[in-house]
Order: structure tokens, then C-alpha cells, then sequence
């Protein structure tokens, strides 16, 4: 057979292969919410959308097409959107059960499914209520489901653990088995009961197979069926694992082995049979007191003559417990814990378990389940479904069910040919037609021949079960091949010669693929490969023909012809383009400046891709591109120009930097609000002259000559240029220096507050305005400070000059004194008694009042009559202390005293 070409559909052949069509397995639930998909491909990716949250056990069901039905715990189910079922809710199994369910198709019935759960006690208060079913209708609710018999009783106590298999293929029958007390009422355990779902539906009377010698009390570990269904094995945590025939006609088992885990206080929880059942898995726990725990996932070979001695140790670790599932990829799942309650967002897989020992290629932690948490369950299903034999023998007869090739490479499905069988084949879940019966030929494959394929092989003797047969098979793409241009320009001191240098790694740019290039076919046959690719000379001028072969990632390999064209390039002066930019730091001492390659490009390059180099060798190797936004000193560069990734010409840039202009002010100019005229004068030998006001982001030109008459406060800027005529559009460069007009003014007294007739007389003035201010009371000795201090009392002139000079202000005060004592004696000296100063503050409110010691008033000095003369009514007034009280205007007082001597 050549090729698969167009699949002819089949619709007869639907029927028999729908059973075994494994989509039932296709998704599972299980852990926090986790989930995975199983793709026809073998692939698997993570499913996020669950809404499970259990510890343990768990149960997925989906149609033979690998379409999503529903899921549970054992207590709530889930329809395929995920939401609650009708009457879906309140089931007796226990997320905390090892195994809390099992979903089970009615035979020749598919609109009907049997949930079986199982119950376990985790509280003294918490019943343990055996094993139960619930009959959930597929068909109601358009398609959605409704449960419509719920818990049904078989058995009043059991184990953690239940198992199914299909009985034989004539009836159709599946047996769903559990591990509990002979009566089903006790919880020690030593009697296996089958229980038969036909086409009448569940069997409440049990096959029962009871071991006397077994006395199980610890209801913890998993059960599980060899996909053949002639074996089960049995994990019971602290009472071992134990290993049984089992005749699927009858649904009894004998032969009871016990499997003891080679190390210590191992206890065995999780278990799986390998697709073709001759290797059985488990996953053990050793538990300290301390709460650390050691788990080892071990393998033992159920068909070698000494099964306990068979045991090999895949993996130890320090995790908890964990379940064992196969899936329809036949590879087995692990579900990873740190402890009870903290499970890991990750599986590991096994993923040849047909294979003895570390070739079963045990990897840890390698299913991503996107964020979701594992816990210690999976979902567990009718073992049967996993029964297929391989389609797939190497050259040593040895047979598996999965082949990953190149896209190209043949490929052969085969099995036994049985006289007067019908060969059923299917790719994808869809039938075909092969004329060859037990043997599909691929001799060149294409990437539409990846997929699942499944044969089902029907016997003429209606007594004999058929089987099915499985393989997948994965193409790889081969790379491209086929023929290469590549142009490239001759750009070496001898430009004519059809002769240069070529980068071949210029084809590999931006693929993963390997590439490896060979100046003959012959070459090419004996690996004789070309060594310096990156600096490889042609050998035949202007043309030459290279072989090459190209390795994709995954392996795959193609050939095919480089064709090497080689263009004289010859250099003219007027060939050379001249770009200029200004140099961007005028102060730093250097020429630089950032030319924008990009709008050369655009402007004068525009329909090649264009891409830069500092020199020719770079330019011909195409090495060490140049950024097209690069700082620069004057130099000369290359841009090299393609059309698809051919060479079309090679064009010489300069790169001319001129100097910019540099110019210094002061950072802070003032002017005189009063008389506002302030000129400024830049420095002359510049081509350009701009004074900006700047406010609020806004710019103003206010002159464009070397001066400038500056007549409000603000932000200013002075930009200066030189120009270049004939470089393009006669390119300036220009510098600007910003500052800053402030404001400057005479000052406006506000108040001087005088401290008088104290032994510190003080005078303090206070001014306003935007100017800088010092402060005298001569008129010429100014100072910074604002206050005057040991003043003797008289008159003052206070002068506050701007420091600017933008003017002054003076204001006259005084400060108040006067004697200590006075002698009216007529000698012309001290004979009269006045205050000091008086002349400034005197007015016509101002008085002062003078009293005796016993407070008579002897005198009233006013601003008409500033002295006295110590009398009273005309009469003189004995030597004694006299008092004073003044009152100025403004509410000011002033008391003391003093002493009349004669």
C-alpha cells in the first residue's frame, strides 16, 4: 500500500469497534480541580476547568468518541459543563475513599450508567455505608444527564477499593468488584465479591471468593484488573499487597500471592498492570511519627517464575502515598503528594511499562497539570478497556504500540493472519478500507498519516472474542528543502572577479533547523562538509552550485542545491551618500552625535532590506550589523541592499558630524520692577540668535538679535547656531542655555517696633518686596540684619537699600529716654525734667502724667508743654522719687520714675 490516501468511511464497522473504541478514558478529573485530556496522538494536556476537590477518590466517564459525559467524587456528579447533575448530589461514596467509585456502562444500553461507590469512616460519628450504585441517564436533560436511582445497596460494609472488567465478549457483561467480610456486614475483610452488570441491568447477589487465611482490617489501597482481566491484584496498606488468578467466565479468583515490598514498613496504596499485564506497579509509603515519609514506586514481573524475587525499585523519594491509572496512551500516571492535605500541581509518568525495569522510563514530575493540584486519587475504569495488542514489530520481534518517524520514512502495522477473520481498521475513531487485511504498508508517509490506528480482528468461529489491536504513530515534519538562491555582492579589493567571501549562516538565520553545506554531491554522501561557513570562498567565479542538508529538531533530515550568484560591485565617488548630524554635547570635548539610519533608510534605500556595517568584511559576511539609531563620531559605514535576502548592492555612507555652538550666561538675571530696562548682550561669532519666554510649556520668540531687552520676569532660553549651507536643507546646529529674569524693587516699610526705656533699647524694622534688602540707621553703615540693638534714645533715620539698586526708603523713629533725676536749681544744668526723644513721638494724643510718691498728680506735660520744672503751682515741690506715666498715641504706655534733687 503506498499511502493511506482518502479514508473511506465505513459505517458498519462503527458498531462492533465503538465498545473498545477507548474514548471512555479520553478525560480525566481528579486532585483540586486538576485534570488531563488525552489527545488521539498519545499527547496529553492539562484540563483546568474541573470542579472537583478530593483528597482521594474520584470517577470520569466519557463517550467512545472521547467526548466528556460526567465525573464525581462518589458524593456530588458533575455533568459535561460542569455543572451539578439533576438529583446529583448526596451519592454514599467518600472522597476519602482510595477508590470512591467507578462509572460502568449498562451493556447494549447507551443512554444508561451504573456510578458505583464505595464509603469509609474518618470520624466516629461518620457511617460507613458499604457499596452502593446509582443509575444516571445519559439521554435527559439534552444529553446533559439526570441521576434517576440513587444508592442502592449491595453491601453493608466494605473495603476503600473497587475494580471492574469486562466478563467476555459474547454477553457483554462487566463484573464491578470489591474486597469485604464474607457476609458484606463486618469490617474485616477476606471475601472478593463480583458483582455482574448485563443487559438487565446490576446484580444484587455477589460471586463470592473468600480466602480464610486473610483477616483485613485496614480498609486503605487500591484494587485493580490486569487489562486481559486474568489477573487482580489487591492493596491493602498495612496487610500487603496480594496478587490473584482471576476467571473472568465465572468471577472467581484463586491462587492468592502475597507481594512483599522490599524495604521496611513499606505499606502499598496505588497499583497498575502495564497494557499487555505481564508488570504490575506499585506505589508504596513508609510513615514515621515525625510525619516524614519515604514512597517508592516498584515493579514487579507477574509472569517470572519467582514473582516476589521480581521486584525492581523504580523510584524513592520523601513524598506521600499516591494512585497508579493507565491511560489510553498506555503509559501509567502518579499522582504526587507532599502529605494528606497538600498534593502538587504536577504527575509523573511511566511511559513504557511493557518494558522490564528502568526501560520502562520512569520520568518524575514531568505532567504539568497547568496550575491545578494533584492529590492521591485518580479515576479508575473498566480495565478492559486498556486490552489491545500491538500492532508494531521491530526487526527483533519485539512488539509495541508506538512509533515516532520523519515525515517520508515508511512504516508497517501488522498482526497474526487468522484463517477467515474479518480485519476491521479505524484511524481517529473513523474506518477504512486495507485490502491487506493484517498488514497496513505506509511506504512514504505524510504528516496526514499520524494518528491512532486500531484493528479489530473478528473470527469466524462466533465463539472466539475478537481483538483489538492498537498503534500510534507520530510524524515529524521533514525540514524544507529543495533548491537556494543566494546572491551575493563582490565587494573584496578585487570587485570584478566574481571571486569574494560569503556568509552561508545567512540562510540559517532565525530557524532552528541545522544546516550543513557541501561543495558536492559527493561530499555530501561521504559527510565531507564545508568547515568555515561564516567565511566561506567560492571557488567558480560569478556562479556556483553548493549541496546542503538540513536537521530539524526533532531529526528529521532534507537535502537540496544552493545556487551562489556572485555581482561585481564597483565603487563611484557619486555612488557615496553624505548624512550630517549635529554634534549632541558641544561641552564634552568630542564630536558625536545619533544618526537615525532608519530614515535614511526610508528616505533613499526604501524597497530593499537594508542593514548596516561598520566596514566591507562585515558588509560581505554579514556580521556585527550596525544599530540603525547609533552615537557615532565622523566615519564612513556600509549599507548593504537585499531583495529577499539576495544582495543587490553595497552603497558607502558618511557619517560627517559638525560641531555645535556652546554658550555660557548667568543662570539668574533681576530687574528692576520699578524701572524695568534690563539688556543682555550674548557673545558675538555665532550664525543664529533666539530669545525665548517659555511659559507654562509655551515658547515666545522675543528676538533674534545679539541683544535683548528684557522687560518682564519669567523662563527664558538663549538658543545660538551655526549654520552649514549645502548640507542637505542647510543644517543648523544649535545650542541653548536657559535662565532666568527675577524680579528685584525698592522695599515698602511695613512697621518698626521700638523696645525703649530698657536697659537693651531696641529697634527692629520690617520691609517688604522682591528685592534683597540691607538695612542702616546712619544712612551709610548698612547691615544684613534687621535689627538694631543698644541704642541710645534719640532720633533715627532708618534707610532700607535693595541690594540690586533698585532704590532705598528711610523712615524716621526715635528712641525714648530720660534722666534719672534733675536739679531745678537755676544753674542752667538738668533744671528741667522731659523725656527724651520726645520730639518723634509726641503728638497731639501723646501726654505725659508726673505723680508724687503718693500719687498726687503735681504736673500734665503735653506736646505745648514738654517740660517741668519741679513745681506746683508755681511753688516748689520738695526733693523726693517722682512718678511718670505716659500715654502715646497708638495705645502705648509707658511708666517709671525718677528723682528732684536740690
Amino acid at each position: 500500500m503506498k499511502k493511506l490516501g482518502t479514508l473511506v468511511l465505513l459505517i458498519g464497522l462503527l458498531l462492533p469497534m465503538a465498545l473498545w473504541a477507548q474514548g471512555e478514558t479520553a478525560n480525566w478529573y481528579f486532585g483540586e480541580q486538576a485534570g488531563l485530556k488525552f489527545n488521539n496522538d498519545g499527547s496529553v494536556n492539562a484540563l483546568t476547568d474541573g470542579r472537583l476537590n478530593t483528597f482521594e477518590g474520584c470517577a470520569t466517564i466519557s463517550n467512545a468518541f472521547g467526548d466528556l459525559l460526567f465525573y464525581t467524587d462518589g458524593i456530588i456528579v458533575y455533568d459535561r459543563n460542569h455543572n451539578i447533575m439533576e438529583n446529583g448530589s448526596g451519592l454514599f461514596g467518600d472522597p476519602s475513599s482510595t477508590q470512591s467509585a467507578i462509572i460502568v456502562p449498562k451493556p447494549e444500553d447507551p443512554n444508561i450508567y451504573f456510578i458505583f461507590t464505595v464509603d469509609t469512616s474518618i470520624a466516629e460519628n461518620d457511617p460507613d455505608r458499604g457499596l452502593n450504585y446509582s443509575t444516571v441517564d445519559i439521554s435527559l436533560n439534552n444529553g446533559n444527564g439526570a441521576v434517576v436511582q440513587k444508592n442502592r445497596r449491595l453491601l453493608q460494609d466494605c473495603s476503600e477499593k473497587i475494580a471492574a472488567v469486562r466478563k467476555n465478549c459474547f454477553d457483554q457483561s462487566i463484573w464491578v468488584v470489591t474486597l469485604a467480610s464474607e457476609n458484606g456486614t463486618l469490617p474485616t475483610f477476606n471475601t472478593y465479591h463480583a458483582f455482574e452488570v448485563n443487559t438487565l441491568g446490576v446484580a444484587n447477589i455477589s460471586v463470592k471468593t473468600t480466602f480464610p487465611d486473610l483477616a483485613i482490617d485496614d480498609p486503605r489501597g487500591a484494587l485493580k484488573f490486569a487489562p486481559s482481566g486474568t489477573m487482580m491484584a489487591s492493596a491493602n496498606m498495612f496487610f500487603g499487597l496480594q496478587l490473584y488468578d482471576f476467571d473472568s467466565d465465572t468471577g472467581l479468583f484463586s491462587n492468592q500471592i502475597q507481594l512483599p515490598i522490599n524495604e521496611p514498613d513499606q505499606f502499598p496504596y496505588g497499583i497498575e498492570f502495564s497494557s499487555k499485564g505481564q508488570y504490575l506497579y506499585t506505589h508504596s509509603t513508609r510513615y514515621n511519627e515525625n510525619e516524614t515519609y519515604l514512597s517508592l514506586l516498584s515493579q514487579f514481573d507477574v509472569l517470572a517464575q519467582d514473582i516476589p524475587n521480581s521486584q525492581v525499585v523504580l523510584d524513592r523519594r520523601p513524598i506521600f502515598r499516591g494512585a497508579l491509572q493507565i491511560g489510553s496512551n498506555g503509559k501509567i500516571y502518579r499522582t504526587l503528594a507532599d502529605d494528606y492535605f497538600n498534593g502538587i500541581p504536577f504527575l509523573s509518568v511511566i511511559n513504557t511499562p511493557d518494558a522490564k525495569g528502568d526501560g520502562s522510563n520512569y520520568v518524575h514530575r514531568s505532567i504539568s497539570l497547568g496550575g491545578r493540584i494533584g492529590t492521591q486519587g485518580l479515576p479508575p475504569f473498566i480495565q478492559s478497556f486498556f486490552d489491545k495488542t500491538d500492532l508494531l514489530v521491530d526487526e527483533n520481534g519485539n512488539a509495541s504500540n508506538f512509533l515516532e518517524l520523519c515525515e517520508g520514512a515508511p512504516f508497517t502495522l501488522e498482526t497474526e493472519a487468522f484463517p477467515g477473520a474479518t480485519y476491521n481498521w479505524s484511524k481517529d475513531g473513523i474506518p477504512f478500507h486495507n485490502p491487506d487485511e493484517n498488514r497496513l504498508v505506509v511506504d512514504s508517509s505524510e504528516l496526514v498519516d499520524a494518528g491512532r490506528y486500531q484493528l479489530e480482528i473478528v473470527f469466524s468461529d462466533p465463539q472466539e472474542c475478537p481483538i483489538l489491536g492498537e498503534a500510534l504513530i507520530m510524524l515529524q515534519p521533514r525540514p524544507q528543502g529543495g533548491v537556494l538562491n543566494l546572491k551575493q555582492c563582490d565587494i573584496d579589493a578585487n570587485s570584478s572577479d566574481g571571486i569574494t567571501t560569503v556568509n552561508l549562516n545567512q540562510l540559517t538565520t532565525g530557524t532552528t533547523d541545522i544546516y550543513r553545506f557541501y561543495e558536492s554531491e559527493e561530499n555530501r554522501e561521504n559527510n565531507l562538509a564545508i568547515a568555515n561557513v561564516g567565511n566561506y570562498s567560492n571557488r567558480n567565479p560569478f556562479e556556483q552550485t553548493l549541496y546542503y542538508q538540513v536537521t530539524n529538531p526533532s531529526g528529521c533530515v532534507n537535502m537540496g542545491t544552493l545556487e551562489l550568484e556572485i555581482l561585481p560591485i564597483p565603487f563611484r565617488d557619486d555612488t557615496v551618500i553624505n548624512l550630517y548630524e549635529c554634534d549632541v554635547d558641544p561641552n564634552d570635548g568630542e564630536l558625536s552625535a545619533i544618526f537615525d539610519l532608519s530614515g535614511l533608510e526610508m528616505n533613499q534605500m526604501l524597497g530593499f532590506e537594508v542593514a548596516f556595517y561598520g566596514n566591507l568584511t562585515d558588509a560581505s559576511l554579514e556580521q556585527n550589523p550596525l544599530n540603525k539609531n547609533m552615537a557615532s563620531a565622523t566615519t564612513l559605514i556600509y549599507a548593504r541592499l537585499e531583495n529577499s535576502n539576495q544582495c543587490e548592492n553595497i552603497v558607502r555612507i558618511n557619517l560627517i558630524v559638525n560641531p555645535s555652538p556652546t554658550v555660557q550666561l548667568q543662570d539668574n538675571y533681576l530687574l528692576c520692577t520699578n524701572d524695568p530696562q534690563l539688556v543682555l548682550e550674548a557673545p558675538a561669532g555665532f550664525d543664529l540668535y533666539r530669545w525665548t519666554k517659555i511659559t507654562g510649556g509655551a515658547e515666545e520668540t522675543m528676538g533674534t538679535n545679539l541683544t535683548f531687552n528684557g522687560t518682564e520676569i519669567g523662563s527664558y532660553t538663549l538658543t545660538v547656531g551655526f549654520s552649514y549651507p549645502g548640507q542637505g536643507t542647510n543644517q543648523v546646529c544649535e545650542y541653548s542655555f536657559p535662565f532666568t529674569i527675577s524680579p528685584s524693587n525698592p522695599a515698602s516699610i511695613k512697621k518698626i517696633i521700638v523696645e525703649d526705656l530698657a536697659d537693651n533699647n531696641t529697634i527692629q524694622v520690617f520691609a517688604e518686596g522682591d528685592g534683597d534688602y540691607e538695612y542702616a540707621i546712619d544712612g551709610m553703615s548698612f547691615q544684613n540684619d534687621n535689627l538694631f540693638e543698644d541704642m541710645a534714645p534719640g532720633r533715627y533715620e532708618i534707610t532700607v537699600r535693595d541690594k540690586n539698586g533698585c532704590g532705598t526708603i528711610v523712615q524716621k523713629t526715635a528712641v525714648l529716654g530720660y534722666p534719672k533725676f534733675f536739679t531745678p536749681n537755676g544753674d542752667g544744668i538738668n533744671d528741667y525734667w522731659q523725656l527724651i526723644g520726645l520730639e518723634e513721638n509726641f503728638s497731639a494724643n501723646a501726654s505725659i502724667s508726673i505723680f508724687d510718691r503718693y500719687g498726687k498728680l503735681v504736673a500734665n506735660l503735653t506736646n505745648n508743654n514738654p517740660t517741668w520744672n519741679g513745681t506746683w503751682n508755681s511753688s516748689p515741690l520738695p526733693a523726693d522719687d517722682y512718678w511718670f506715666m505716659i500715654a502715646l498715641e497708638g495705645g502705648r504706655e509707658l511708666k517709671g520714675h525718677f528723682s528732684l534733687k536740690r
